[in-house]
């Protein structure tokens, strides 16, 4: 805040008796002020995060309320768009306000129900008279902000807000729109700056009535001559603040110039240190500039290597189709072969087949050629009992007394025609068997 908010009070007979800041960030604003400890504080911010630190640097003061709220003119939703600078978050998208300062950047957006201003303090039971500042710093909600907040705007002697000259966030209210807002409701800007770009600022506004026991009157209108002395006050209270404002820029030069120093001298570290560091790795260059000498000659042996392996390779791939067409060759063979394994292996089957059979009749064969055998033996036997009976035959007629052959009986004769009959037909009958 660099408007003389004590002095603006103090100058149109402002006396705080409670106060309503919203965006309030961190309340460091509300704490310059060094207002009394009986004074009343509403401290409300759309950032949860920035309620929690509210709540923490406002843990020990009784009379300051700590509200987590989206403020706007109706009572819905809002998407709260956060940002790398917590101060300058916002319920209204960025238009202008990125190219001024490019280096804040939007970190995450939040859906917040949003409520008026008025019926946040219906919600909290709170009375809009106990309230007679309003301090608003909301990125370009502001107008939003006071038209949701009728009722407190009848009871309110002054308001402290940021006012901007150029859309910077999109949908937001110009300083002109405020001051026409406000003119309804008796309210005038009275002082206003722009300190730190020319694009927005602070105002200041008070009513243009005053309360006494009886009601609100309207502010009598002053003389030339206090009008005068009034302009002249405020152009010395301007120059002097402008020169406490030179002071300040300037300790803050001479710190920053100080920051500097160090900064420089650190950076001179910083260089003699990576100097050294540029001299090593020269060094360390020069080594990998010959290692990668060795490697480029390895890698000339290499390639000559390689081709040589690759000549090998076609060889061998030339000797692989050989030996491929060799396989198939063999195979064909082996095909062959095994197709005459096949027909051999059945032709031999089928001679199997006739071996035993031919076993089969031989093995006939065997049993009638014993059977022959036998009747031959027993043939034989009655052959040699024929041969024994025919000596005994012979020896018989031996001893008979021989007769001249002229003599020889009829009988004999027929006799000896009938055994050499029988012998013929038993030897006849031995060698048919």
């Amino acid at each position: 805040m660099k408007i003389d908010f004590p002095k603006l009070c103090q100058q149109h007979n402002i006396t705080p008796r409670g106060i309503i800041s919203i965006g309030a960030y961190d309340g460091k604003t509300l704490k310059r002020l060094n207002l009394p400890n009986t004074v009343k504080t509403l401290l409300i911010d759309a950032n949860p995060t920035a309620v929690e630190r509210l709540q923490a640097n406002f843990v020990n003061s009784p009379n300051t309320q700590v509200v987590q709220a989206a403020i706007a003119n109706h009572n819905d939703t809002v998407t709260l768009h956060l940002t790398s600078l917590e101060s300058s978050s916002s319920i209204l998208p960025w238009q202008q306000y990125s190219k001024i300062y490019p280096n804040i950047k939007e970190t995450q957006q939040l859906t917040l129900p949003s409520r008026t201003l008025d019926t946040l303090l219906e919600e909290l039971d709170l009375s809009p008279t106990d309230f007679n500042i309003l301090i608003l710093d909301i990125q370009g909600a502001e107008l939003l902000a006071l038209e949701g907040a009728t009722q407190l705007l009848n009871t309110l002697d002054a308001i402290y807000t940021t006012v901007h000259y150029q859309e910077l966030f999109k949908g937001g209210a110009l300083a002109e729109q405020v001051d026409q807002f406000l003119t309804d409701y008796q309210f005038q800007r009275v002082a206003e700056e722009t300190p730190y770009h020319p694009a927005w600022g602070e105002a200041f506004y008070v009513r243009q009535t005053v309360r006494t026991e009886d009601g609100v009157l309207p502010v009598q209108p002053l003389s030339p001559t206090s009008q005068l002395l009034q302009a002249t006050q405020q152009e010395l209270e301007t120059l002097q603040l402008q020169y406490q404002e030179t002071l300040g820029t300037l300790e803050q030069t001479q710190d920053q110039l100080q920051q500097k120093a160090e900064n420089l001298a650190e950076l001179e570290s910083q260089r003699d240190q990576i100097l050294a560091e540029l001299e090593q790795s020269q060094s360390q260059q020069e080594q990998l500039q010959t290692q990668l000498q060795q490697t480029q000659t390895d890698l000339k042996q290499s390639q000559s290597q390689q081709e040589q392996l690759q000549t090998q390779l076609q060889q061998t791939q030339t000797d692989l189709k050989q030996s491929q067409s060799q396989q198939e060759q063999l195979q064909t063979q082996l095909q062959q072969t095994q197709k005459e394994s096949d027909q051999s292996r059945s032709e031999l089957h089928e001679v199997r087949e006739e071996l035993e059979l031919t076993q089969f009749q031989l093995d006939e064969v065997q049993v009638e050629l014993e059977q022959y055998v036998a009747k031959f033996h027993q043939q034989k036997e009655e052959i040699t009992k024929l041969q024994t009976e025919l000596e005994q035959t012979k020896t018989q007629l031996t001893q008979v007394q021989p007769q001249p052959e002229l003599t020889v009986s009829t009988k004999s004769k027929s006799d000896n025609a009938a055994i050499v009959k029988l012998l013929a037909k038993v030897l006849a009958e031995t060698l048919e068997d």
